[in-house]
């Protein structure tokens, strides 16, 4: 998943009195209290304030580890934005461990196919490449983009951030001429497209493909 911008979020007090209120009604660690928590930590994290985004999402992990509903689908939630954050931190080892238990509750509440699980299938990938276990790293990255393409299609979002990602990971380690391939076969259209057709990951991926080929977005046809 690449990042929301801040101004996507509602205030960050609102957030914090929808909490509050989700904890009076249902209590602290019901779904729909944990729900509200993620959201108040998206926020923060968005607004600069990692320390206190991460003592939200550690609260509600402990909260849920401790009650009945520790193994609800929320949890994964918590988890993926905790290792986007321990990424931006370059805390890679870890983020890999936290992103093999989101994988685990994902695959097994929504099913390997699932547009989550294989974006998270995806995201795991890029940290193993990272910490240096390219078998295993590029196993998951061929499940997630033959998956992705098989279940969600070439333009799903998540098909279009798996892209992305590859072609990234093959301009970083100086092979052009792949990165190019990618972006031309699965990314390009994006620059034609309608805004109001695409995602918001589609719409990041977009502004920087325009940003990099220095072409306006916008204008491309």
């Amino acid at each position: 998943m690449l990042r929301e911008a801040a101004e996507d979020f509602p205030a960050i007090e609102t957030l914090q009195g929808a909490l509050n209120s989700c904890a009076a009604q249902f209590g602290s660690f019901h779904p729909h209290t944990i729900a509200a928590a993620h959201k108040l930590a998206l926020a923060l994290w968005s607004a600069g304030n990692v320390n206190q985004a991460v003592g939200v999402l550690d609260r509600a992990l402990n909260g849920l580890a401790s009650s009945s509903e520790s193994e609800h689908p929320v949890r994964a939630d918590l988890l993926c934005t905790l290792a986007e954050i321990m990424l931006e931190q370059e805390h890679w080892a870890p983020a890999t461990f936290v992103y093999r238990e989101a994988l685990h509750l994902r695959i097994r509440h929504l099913g390997a196919n699932h547009e989550s699980s294989l974006a998270t299938k995806g995201d795991l990938a890029a940290v193993l490449f990272q910490v240096g276990d390219a078998t295993e790293a590029a196993q998951l990255e061929r499940e997630a983009i033959e998956g992705a393409l098989v279940h969600l299609g070439s333009t799903h979002p998540v098909s279009c951030v798996l892209a992305w990602n590859r072609a990234q990971r093959y301009e970083d380690r100086g092979d052009s001429d792949s990165a190019r391939a990618i972006v031309a076969k699965d990314l390009l259209w994006l620059l034609a497209e309608d805004d109001a057709r695409l995602a918001d990951d589609q719409k990041t991926i977009r502004a920087l493909l325009a940003e990099r080929l220095g072409w306006d977005a916008a204008g491309v046809c």
